[in-house]
């Protein structure tokens, strides 16, 4: 079966405008991936403003094409993985729904919630969490809905720079990991055992203010020991800061000094761009977050249904439109030949209404000239069959072209059906109706009264 071919296209914010990365997938696989960007008008001060805030560009639909993703920030996420003692899916999402309804300070019916699950075991599950406000997912895509953009999907962008951090090679797989990101949009901090997250904080301070060291080693030590009390972790040993403008080496040094941990830095430059790494992660078969709302996914499965019925019914249509014009055709090219054949009978018909009194007249008069069947021939035919006996004619009626009828007395009935044999031989008459033979006594004396009528055949008509 031909696969159909399919576009995908993951976008995000950068400090100064949308970039995205757009891939086409064909049935030999896909093609390179596209990127793209575009510079946004961003007042003082807003630089950090989420999706919902921003104004788009107007030509934005022409750039993202197929299927949107949108990556979040951390700050805009309550993100956590916990184990749970189960692995069949729909307990996992109940169990997911029941936590993050207990760590929320948000209502459950506020929140678009979603979870992936970073690995299987027999009868276990480990299970990374997410929630958002709804309020900021419509919001976004209100903001993309408006210029002609409709979203699919919704991922955190904290786990996009992850991707390629992993594929670039600079994530452990094995023991207990820090590691920091801050890419101008979102400084965030994460903690991963044997390669999987294990929890995310947005931090909220800035690289060029020292006293950030500070709520970085609190940050880390409360996460360590918030998650001491629910996984088995190893210690780590460094700490990995990714930025696009480096870290500051006295930011280091008082970093190291703060937490006892080497700092490893990586420049995200050095990285494809941020939604590269959102369009891998939507590529994998596997769950993955989905921060879409259901009523979305419904909404577009009743767009895309409408179109289908749409194309469908135009087919149809098309299709009996199509059948109406041929025996439309059909019937007009049948209309214009009886209108040719009527034509050409109105043109003939003074003449053939002359032929066929000519006819009529020639008819008649072969009736009244030939003598094959007249009133006398009959009547010699009809005698001559008389057999020997007393028999006598009491009436004889003749009718040009139809018959005679005929009636008479006989000594007694078996000369009247003998009679009535020899008729039905003749040659000159078709057939014989209306027989009848009665016994009549009239002054004593006894005798058959019969009748009959005698059938000439038919003269065949003219073709």
């Amino acid at each position: 079966m031909r696969i159909r071919e399919k576009m995908i296209t993951a976008t995000c914010r950068t400090e100064n405008g949308i970039e995205w990365t757009s891939l086409k997938i064909k049935a030999d696989g896909p093609e390179p991936a596209q990127h793209g960007a575009l510079p946004l008008s961003i007042p003082d001060g807003s630089a950090a403003e989420i999706l919902d805030k921003l104004v788009l560009p107007d030509d934005i639909a022409e750039h993202l094409k197929g299927d949107i993703t949108v990556a979040m920030r951390t700050s805009e996420l309550l993100m956590r993985t916990m184990e749970f003692p189960t692995a069949d899916p729909q307990e996992i999402a109940d169990m997911v729904g029941f936590q993050i309804d207990k760590a929320s300070p948000f209502p459950a019916d506020q929140l678009a919630i979603a979870h992936e699950v970073l690995h299987f075991s027999e009868n276990s599950a480990t299970v990374l969490m997410a929630a958002a406000k709804r309020e900021c997912i419509d919001a976004i895509g209100d903001t993309f809905s408006r210029h002609g953009v409709h979203i699919h999907s919704i991922d955190a962008s904290i786990l996009g720079w992850m991707q390629l951090i992993r594929e670039h090679g600079e994530l452990a797989k094995t023991g207990c990991e820090i590691l920091i990101v801050d890419d101008g949009m979102d400084f965030s901090l994460a903690v991963l055992s044997d390669g999987l997250p294990m929890a995310f904080r947005a931090l909220h301070a800035q690289l060029d203010d020292m006293n950030v060291v500070d709520e970085l080693a609190y940050e880390i030590n409360y996460t360590l020991t918030m998650l001491d009390g629910e996984h088995v972790l190893e210690t780590p040993e460094a700490i990995q800061f990714w930025s696009f403008n480096g870290v500051p080496e006295p930011l280091q040094a008082k970093l190291t000094a703060k937490t006892g941990l080497a700092i490893h830095c990586g420049e995200l430059s050095a990285l494809p761009p941020l939604s590269e790494g959102i369009i891998q992660r939507a590529l994998k078969t596997e769950s993955h977050i989905e921060l879409i709302p259901r009523e979305w996914i419904d909404h577009e499965n009743r767009v895309m249904l409408r179109k289908k019925f749409t194309l469908i019914s135009s087919a149809i249509a098309a299709v009996w439109i199509f059948v109406l014009l041929i025996f439309f055709g059909i019937y007009k090219t049948r209309d214009l030949k009886l209108a040719g054949v009527q034509g050409r009978a109105n043109a003939i018909a003074p003449a053939a209404n002359q032929a066929l009194q000519n006819r009529k007249k020639l008819k008649a008069l072969k009736v009244y000239t030939d003598r094959s069947d007249s009133a006398l021939e009959c009547l010699r035919e009809v005698t001559s069959q008389l057999p020997s006996g007393d028999i006598e004619f009491v009436s004889y009626n003749y009718s040009k072209g139809k018959g005679a009828t005929l009636r008479g007395t006989a000594a007694n009935d078996d000369l009247v059906n003998d009679f009535f044999v020899k008729l039905t031989k003749s040659t000159l008459f078709e057939r014989l109706k209306d027989q009848s033979v009665n016994t009549k006594t009239t002054k004593g004396v006894r005798r058959a009264v019969f009748s009959v009528t005698l059938v000439l055949p038919a003269e065949e008509e003219d073709k």
